[in-house]
């Protein structure tokens, strides 16, 4: 295996001096024409790949922020990246964005580049379990906030909403109506933020005494479609009422109701995420569980810009609380089966 070529071979193929090379690759002083076009000729052919990592750590001058978003058609995701661009804008960066549509190849990939150099800093909503998956990724040092998830094992600086007493609220008061058939439709199962919301759930029915019925718990993609087709099951199976662990999901699980002219709150009770102003048709009385999610993505990215400026301050977890919201509360939504 020929070794990777160095700025020196720039250099000596071009016939430049190395300084002149690096003005040509940084544009930090004008080169001619006729230069630049030789040292990117000789770049061209040896193949030559610029340490920009390197050069990123030693000058912090980039200007350009990452984020890792599952899904920007998800309104609460997109209401994040919102934000944060508004923010880091404001601190004169920009933001690139890299979509993995919860896919773990897709988000590797993403910080593999947005970890190369080319960014100061990634906020990060991982679809990753476990950090040690993801931390080969990041050099040592690098700037990262992990905002809404929190793989487990991670230690840095974190932003995210704990939802788990607003859905255990939202579940009693199903449960004080009566309901004891309560169904359940899951995200995907290695989220943390999944894990919360079945775990609430879970403690809310062992407080009343109601036994688990594993048949009321659907597995759902965090998709609309899947929500359409747990809501499905869960109603040939005769639920009273359903906690749905996911705005989009939500979307879908309605749509089948309505498809099927079953009403909320008389023929089944629903309690869902609210992460987003839904549109496009109103149901009522669907009992909420709503996040904070604007001021999550402020916080995320001034915590990342503070991490930049201060690389050897201590880690911070900031944890906002979900509210629980009774019914009567207009619910609209936009379906994209």
């Amino acid at each position: 295996m020929n070794p990777k070529p160095k700025i020196t071979d720039v250099a000596k193929a071009s016939g430049v001096s190395i300084a002149t090379v690096s003005h040509v690759i940084n544009g930090t002083r004008p080169v001619s024409e006729e230069t630049a076009a030789k040292v990117n000729a000789a770049i061209a052919a040896l193949g030559y790949v610029p340490n920009i990592g390197a050069r990123s750590f030693k000058t912090g001058k980039h200007n350009l922020i990452g984020y890792v978003a599952p899904n920007i058609g998800d309104r609460f995701f997109s209401l994040i990246l919102e934000e944060i661009e508004d923010a880091v804008s404001l601190q004169g960066c920009n933001l690139l964005v890299i979509n993995t549509r919860d896919d773990p190849e897709r988000e590797i990939a993403g910080l593999q580049l947005l970890a190369s150099g080319i960014t100061d800093g990634i906020i990060c909503a991982s679809t990753f379990r476990n950090y040690q998956d993801v931390s080969p990724y990041f050099p040592k040092g690098f700037p990262l906030v992990m905002i809404d998830r929190l793989p487990k094992g991670y230690t840095g600086d974190s932003v995210r909403v704990s939802c788990f007493s607003a859905v255990q609220e939202a579940i009693r008061d199903l449960i004080q109506c009566g309901h004891r058939r309560i169904g359940f439709i899951s995200s995907i199962s290695r989220l943390s933020s999944t894990e919360e919301r079945l775990n609430a759930y879970l403690a809310a029915l062992e407080e009343a005494g109601i036994p688990v019925d594993p048949a009321l718990i659907k597995q759902g993609d965090s998709r609309s479609r899947s929500g359409f087709d747990c809501m499905q099951e869960l109603v040939n199976d005769g639920v009273e009422a359903v906690f749905i662990a996911n705005s989009v999901m939500a979307s879908g699980a309605i749509s089948l109701l309505d498809s099927l002219h079953l009403t909320i709150g008389k023929d089944v009770q629903v309690a869902a995420m609210r992460d987003f102003e839904w549109h496009r048709f109103q149901q009522e009385s669907v009992r909420t569980v709503e996040q904070p999610a604007r001021e999550m993505a402020r916080l995320a990215a001034r915590q990342l810009m503070d991490r930049i400026a201060e690389p050897q301050s201590s880690p911070r977890e900031v944890i906002l609380r979900a509210t629980y919201h009774a019914g009567n509360e207009n619910f609209t939504i936009l379906p994209d089966l």
